[in-house]
């Protein structure tokens, strides 16, 4: 029988979650020539540059407001406006963003305040500038970037006549990598279905070497496409942690339809998508997307024998473990363990639904940190773990397989580059995850799994040919 469980401990040991602004700060790079300000220390702007430029490997400019002791006690008004001039003169982006982090929401700054007096003193800046409320102390890096896209929702679209549509679908989807956008953007391409992105950050953190350097890197949504936004026939939130809610607000105030799914990794997901885009469109799926289809399941059918039965623990934002989880099952393997740091009960009662939906018990733990899944590894082994490159350190320790996806993923190159949503994405999965359990175990003689002698023992839980026999023939 599947559990949910919160932690309760205090301290949180090798957390997997990162600070609110830079979720923000994320999002902020799909916006065409927009640039960040966190309005805070200078740290609170080197950790989230530092952490990006390491997953990403581009360089990542956020500007900061760098408060002092002194701003600490008499505030950080002039700090900001400073920083708004500053920003304007040397850059003159199309759009700024102002997050505000502990210090600034803790010494009470009213930043929204403080920008409207920027450009009433300021008018020749005719350019949106928009805050988001970013403390640490709230939520984690999810929080941020969904606040960021609700935000967006709500101050950049212009209203439109009513029947007056471009004919676009807005695609907000959520936390992923660049190589996930290109491959949203492939499925779209062969559906003839246009979209809008809230945001487009694939080009603009996987751009190209150019010389000479643009002023700002290619790609990203406009600010006239998202002013334009609110003349969509759909919305299409493809997290529901993660832009679920900017979708809401489009059909609250657009009258937008909003269409909210789970994230399209897999068989099942990414039908749910593309079923939602021919009733949005009247389009049906493409002779191509078919036989993507179906070479993903051909793919699962090839693997089968190697798969089936080995357990999995499963970490990360909660729409990709969510997606995951449903994935892994379609692969025959147990998604034992599903973590995530999101303090998010409706994730585990989502969880827990899945969970008897596909007939497998998991322990499901929501704000939990990777100490809490270790000693459950420790107590019941798994074959694989998959999650970012934090959790290196807990299968070094068990010598358990981890397949890297998400965000951070500091200690390998080019997976930012990787999609793992669609049935190429899905493809990717199998053949990666599959791999990675074929190395650990043995060797494959005429489809024969031949065990090695000093196999570990977490790595031959279940399964076909965990004797040594295999299953092929």
């Amino acid at each position: 029988m599947s559990t949910v469980m919160k932690q309760e401990r205090a301290v949180a040991i090798n957390p997997t979650r990162s600070c609110a602004p830079i979720g923000a700060m994320l999002s902020a790079f799909g916006v065409h020539g927009a640039l960040t300000i966190n309005h805070g220390s200078q740290g609170c702007a080197s950790y989230p540059r530092h952490q990006m430029a390491r997953h990403f490997r581009e360089p990542i400019e956020v500007a900061t407001t760098s408060l002092t002791e002194k701003t600490t006690v008499y505030g950080g008004k002039e700090n900001l406006i400073a920083a708004l001039r500053n920003v304007w003169d040397r850059f003159h982006p199309t759009m700024i963003t102002v997050c505000s982090t502990c210090l600034s929401e803790t010494i009470g700054d009213d930043i929204p305040a403080i920008i409207e007096e920027f450009q009433d003193n300021n008018p020749e800046v005719e350019i949106p500038i928009i805050s988001v409320k970013t403390p640490s102390y709230i939520g984690t890096h999810i929080t941020g970037f969904d606040l960021f896209l609700k935000e967006v929702a709500m101050r950049l679209p212009v209203k439109s006549r009513k029947g007056d549509t471009n004919g676009k679908v807005n695609i907000i989807p959520g936390w992923v990598n660049p190589g996930d956008i290109r491959e949203l953007k492939h499925l779209l391409r062969e559906m003839d279905v246009q979209p809008l992105f809230l945001t487009d950050y694939a080009d603009t953190l996987d751009g190209g070497y150019y010389n000479p350097r643009p002023h700002f890197p290619q790609g990203g949504t406009t600010v006239e496409e998202l002013q334009d936004s609110s003349r969509s026939v759909a919305s299409i939130a493809l997290q529901k942690h993660i832009g679920g809610e900017a979708a809401k607000v489009y059909k609250k105030r657009h009258n937008v339809p909003a269409h909210i799914l789970p994230m399209p990794i897999g068989l099942a997901n990414t039908d749910t998508f593309l079923a939602t885009l021919t009733e949005i469109t009247g389009k049906e799926v493409p002779l191509e997307l078919q036989r993507e289809r179906a070479r993903l399941l051909d793919a699962i059918v090839d693997t089968h024998m190697f798969n089936t039965g080995l357990k999995v623990a499963i970490f990360g934002d909660p729409d990709l473990v969510h997606g995951l989880a449903r994935f892994v099952t379609e692969m025959g393997m147990i998604p034992r363990f599903v973590l995530t740091a999101a303090d998010s009960k409706a994730w585990g009662d989502d969880m827990l639904a899945l969970s008897e939906e596909l007939g497998v018990e998991m322990d499901i733990m929501y704000k939990t940190d990777l100490h809490e899944l270790h000693k459950r590894m420790k107590a019941e082994p798994v074959s694989v773990v998959i999650g970012h490159s934090k959790g290196k350190f807990l299968t070094d320790d068990e010598k358990v397989p981890l397949i890297r996806v998400g965000f951070p993923i500091e200690d390998r190159f080019g997976y930012h580059r990787r999609a793992v949503v669609g049935y190429r994405g899905g493809m990717y999965l199998v053949d990666e995850i599959t791999n990675t359990i074929l190395t650990q175990r043995g060797n494959i003689v005429s489809n024969t799994l031949m065990e090695l002698e000093d196999a570990d023992t977490p790595v031959m839980n279940g399964g076909c040919g965990s004797n040594g026999g295999g299953c092929g023939g």
